[in-house]
């Protein structure tokens, strides 16, 4: 009795030995952190704030950092400090729903591409090589140019990239489950396409695409930032981080405190995206071992 008792205490539900992976990256667990305090300035960004973001002072224009002002204040005198925490809502609400939009078109694509396979995954597969053949910066820029400028413009072109790298990767993991025992015994028992796809196969593909969605956000955040800075994005007087380095790039040689702190929080908030997304990939992936 004692014995089956300690192998039974020894088998690890598959969440418990993921989460022991995952507290085994130390960085992985200072970017969650990190990522855990942006939420929660991106929820009370208003009320922490220390001034209004389009509060105007003409007496402080571009003034460096203060116990006032502490990351210093823009051309127009305003709290640059104050502009970059209500920037994060802008930041974190651009990438998440671009990738959530990404993620959702790129596995139902994905999904029926690996099991119906035939002409339909054919047609899929060669969109997505055509959207692949495109930089995803570029592909994004030539969406905003059609569509115009604008945050919503950005996440659909976020997404429009976004989604055949989702697409990819469901189908691959669709194709490794749909010719299984289990998906075999179901669908000899009657049981539906749809159910098949949602019981028995997604579960498998879940892990793969969490650790994808997680390292696409910061790319997300990146490109739109980017097409920000370039003006194809937020409208000022918008606080977002790429806007934010593109209205300080002129005053980038005399005070660079402007561009300094927007370009740390891009870079800041990608990297934690980056490394989170390493350690649930070193947690997650069955093909990892110890």
């Amino acid at each position: 009795m004692k014995k089956a008792k300690d192998e039974k205490n020894d088998i690890k539900s598959p969440v418990s030995e993921a989460i022991r992976k995952f507290l085994k990256h130390k960085n992985s667990i200072v970017a969650l952190g990190y990522i855990v305090l942006l939420v929660l300035v991106a929820i009370f960004c208003y009320q922490i704030a220390p001034y209004g973001i389009n509060e105007y002072d003409y007496s402080a224009v571009l003034q460096g950092p203060t116990a006032q002002h502490w990351f210093g204040t823009d051309e127009f005198g305003r709290d640059l400090l104050s502009r970059i925490l209500c920037g994060t809502r802008i930041s974190l609400v651009v990438g998440l729903s671009s990738v959530s939009v990404g993620c959702i078109a790129g596995t139902i694509l994905g999904l029926l591409s690996g099991y119906y396979g035939g002409m339909l995954d054919s047609v899929i597969m060669r969109i997505c090589d055509v959207l692949f053949a495109f930089p995803g910066l570029i592909l994004a820029i030539a969406i905003v140019a059609i569509l115009g400028n604008g945050l919503t413009n950005v996440v659909i072109a976020v997404a429009v990239f976004s989604t055949p790298t989702f697409a990819r990767l469901v189908r691959s993991r669709t194709l490794e489950l749909k010719d299984s025992v289990f998906v075999m015994a179901a669908r000899g028992l009657g049981t539906s396409d749809v159910e098949i796809l949602l019981r028995h196969i997604l579960p498998g593909a879940i892990p793969s695409i969490i650790i994808q969605y997680t390292m696409s956000i910061g790319n997300s955040i990146l490109t739109a930032s980017s097409l920000s800075f370039l003006g194809m994005g937020a409208v000022p007087p918008t606080p977002e981080w790429g806007l934010l380095l593109s209205n300080g790039r002129n005053y980038m040689m005399t005070d660079m405190f402007v561009t300094l702190f927007p370009g740390l929080a891009i870079f800041l908030t990608v990297l934690s995206f980056n490394i989170l997304g390493d350690g649930l990939r070193d947690a997650l992936d069955p093909k990892l071992m110890d």
